[in-house]
């Protein structure tokens, strides 16, 4: 049954997920995947040469989620590697238009193995372990982030990977190689991974053969950590994430206001029980201290640094604890095991096992109860019909405007960038300094103006831009303007 239920719901997964790449991230990382094929990451920017202008000028022309290059006249990704990896070997085996869309579905479904098979190694038993990766599959967070090409379901499958390995190197030491692969992966796919230092070291043995299994099944993925970092920072700990303002936006202040954000999200789209359940763990003394220790530490070290990131607002910037939630589950299920036990003076153990399964399907029923409520709430399983039109917006006005064409563009850059070959131009990064000079030079050159823009764009673009507009069509919430611009 459990095996049915797992093919049904990876059917589900796969048959409801966005084949389309949409905004700067998903664009970002579709970009780099088809990069790493052609072996070109650094990438020629080639707005400057096509209107004569210098260096100075690149950044105006490069997509969302690419930084300045290591070279003049350079881009390179601003994308941890790890998941374009993915999408790319997705590309290689089931083509461009489905095998990279493919990735993050099939990650969901073996996480939900994982999960089960973490918690059948914590001591929980196999109903317990299943109604885990229940709670898992239900979650709204993991369900979104497991349709889309985005990188926040992969990490969690990397960092339970690591975890599942780190514990069974208790028994045999060959398992920490795997999990310094593991862990390799998941820091290659998020930077901020390296939290789960914390929680491995509670789970590895700590003696010399199976700490230095561990560093030896990591250095093939620190290689190319270092390497890759090199060749688009020039740095081999220089991210593009630190790049784009991570040190920046890194601070206690409105550390409350961030706390409450995600608890709240936790506790609608999930109920109070499972962060009640993870944070009672501490005082549950039937769980071996290392477990407890690993678990607390594992979920408490995002949910602490991700309080410090001045990034929130909607509810899917929960995804950032998302590499954690295994362990708020997992936490509350053994806190449910154990808690008849408390009154095992008064109760039989044919009535305490009884009632553990009671507890169980209370904390299974409310939590299910609360993910369902939100998965109708948000129409998740509807949501990739938002997203293939960023796919066909871009096609659409590839045909519709001529050939020596400029397309002003934010939000959409990086999506032209990916469907098309139509040199952008980024309005949020003019200024009149370097806007007239652009202007001039194209126009020496018989380069005609277009827009591509979203709604809330419009009317800041037009202010920077400037001329006259004019409506050419929309489809779905794009629409695509002609620009005719005045001589200064």
């Amino acid at each position: 049954m459990a095996v049915i239920g797992l093919l049904i719901y990876g059917y589900v997964l796969a048959s409801r997920a966005s084949y389309a790449v949409g905004e700067s991230d998903s664009a970002g990382y579709a970009q780099l995947a088809r990069s790493i094929l052609k072996g070109e990451i650094v990438r020629q920017v080639t707005g400057p040469d096509l209107l004569g202008l210098p260096n100075d000028f690149d950044r105006i022309f490069m997509p969302l989620a690419y930084d300045p290059g290591p070279r003049p006249g350079t881009m390179s990704p601003g994308h941890p590697v790890g998941f374009p990896m993915l999408m790319a070997f997705g590309a290689l085996i089931g083509g461009w238009e489905h095998g990279p869309f493919l990735v993050t579905p099939i990650v969901g479904l073996l996480s939900l193995i994982l999960i089960y098979l973490v918690g059948l190694e914590m001591g929980l038993p196999r109903g317990f372990s299943i109604a885990g990766a229940i709670m898992l599959a239900a979650s709204p967070i993991f369900i979104y982030y497991s349709m889309q090409p985005m990188s926040d379901a992969v990490a969690m499958f990397w960092s339970l990977a690591a975890i599942l390995a780190a514990l069974l190197s208790r028994k045999r030491d060959g398992w920490a190689l795997l999990a310094g692969a593991a862990f390799g992966m998941a820091l290659l796919t998020q930077p901020s991974s390296i939290l789960l230092l914390i929680p491995l070291m509670f789970c590895l043995r700590l003696k010399f053969k199976n700490i230095l299994f561990f560093i030896l099944g990591g250095l093939p993925l620190a290689a190319i950590f270092f390497a890759y970092n090199i060749v688009t920072h020039n740095h081999p700990l220089l991210t593009g994430y630190w790049v784009n303002g991570v040190q920046a936006a890194m601070t206690t202040t409105g550390f409350t206001d961030r706390f409450n954000f995600y608890r709240y999200w936790i506790k609608v789209t999930m109920s109070p029980l499972p962060l009640l359940g993870w944070l009672v763990l501490v005082a549950d003394r039937k769980v071996e201290w290392r477990n407890r220790a690993m678990l607390i530490s594992w979920f408490g070290a995002f949910f602490l640094f991700y309080s410090c990131y001045e990034v929130q607002g909607a509810w899917w910037y929960t995804r950032y604890l998302l590499p954690a939630y295994p362990a708020m589950i997992l936490g509350a299920l053994l806190v449910a095991r154990d808690v008849v036990g408390l009154l095992g003076k008064w109760i039989s153990e044919v009535n305490q096992a009884r009632l553990r399964w009671v507890v169980l399907a209370i904390l299974l029923g409310v939590t299910l109860s609360h993910e369902n409520r939100y998965i109708k709430r948000l129409d998740l399983f509807n949501f990739a019909s938002g997203v293939i039109v960023h796919n066909t917006s871009c096609r659409w006005a590839d045909q519709t405007i001529p050939s020596k064409s400029l397309v002003v563009a934010m939000q959409m850059s990086g999506a032209l960038g990916f469907y098309t070959e139509r040199p952008i131009v980024r309005w949020d990064l003019l200024d009149p300094v370097n806007w007239p000079t652009v202007k001039k030079h194209a126009a020496e050159r018989g380069y005609r103006w277009y827009a591509l823009l979203m709604p809330f764009e419009i009317e800041e673009a037009q202010k920077k831009v400037g001329g006259r507009w004019t409506k050419l069509g929309m489809l779905d919430r794009f629409s695509l303007w002609q620009v005719e611009l005045t001589s200064d």
